[in-house]
């Protein structure tokens, strides 16, 4: 291996330690943390970014994913150890700023022309577009009292679980989808503690028909 190739692969992720702390000039560490940093940057929980971030982790969580850190730039969110692809996607009734109205509950599901592959360092078009996870998860932060919102509480959300296979088959071409169309979709909702279930029921049916995605 060359030495740019050395030097400019890709940086191993692991877990950092929130006590971790910044060095501020001179080569000394400072009393801040990247605890504080974490603090600072993503405090604001209903902005659609960090609800977005805060769902993955449910789900992770939900799934025993979480001993390494999420990937930014991967097709999709999360990799069971039996090397289910799932995409998780999340709205929410409320926003951080001040509303007119409840926001008007969307998830995209549209089919992805281009895929980034970490391992080859290449992109990929797909023609026709497809689907990149053998399952999604749609987290919905169902909460409407903006005085008690906390989307650190899972009684605050639902979720739907179901398998591409099933979007792909009943809205091939569908870009969007809303929460009553969701739940008819997936046969309704399901608690924070039956994710893990739901998604075994996927994995097993996958397993029979040898048809994870490649």
């Amino acid at each position: 291996m060359s030495d740019s190739a050395t030097q400019l692969g890709p940086v191993p992720q692991r877990l950092r330690n929130p006590a971790d702390r910044f060095r501020l000039g001179k080569g000394n560490c400072g009393p801040v943390t990247l605890g504080d940093y974490w603090q600072w940057s993503g405090s604001s929980l209903l902005d659609n970014t960090e609800r977005g971030i805060v769902a993955e982790f449910l789900v992770a969580l939900a799934l025993g994913l979480t001993e390494s850190p999420r990937l930014e730039w991967a097709s999709f969110d999360l990799e069971t150890a039996a090397g289910t692809k799932i995409e998780v996607k999340s709205a929410a009734y409320l926003q951080s700023w001040h509303q007119e109205r409840y926001s008007t509950i969307s998830f995209r599901i549209a089919p992805t022309t281009w895929e980034w592959d970490p391992e080859s360092q290449k992109s990929h078009r797909h023609d026709p577009p497809k689907r990149l996870a053998d399952a999604y998860v749609f987290c919905l932060l169902k909460h409407k009292c903006k005085a008690t919102v906390n989307p650190l509480d899972t009684e605050q959300w639902q979720f739907y679980v179901m398998p591409t296979s099933r979007i792909n088959n009943r809205k091939p071409d569908t870009k969007s989808i809303g929460v009553r169309a969701l739940s008819k979709l997936a046969g309704g909702a399901v608690a924070f503690s039956e994710i893990a279930d739901a998604v075994a029921i996927i994995e097993k049916d996958l397993r029979k028909s040898g048809s994870h995605s490649p």
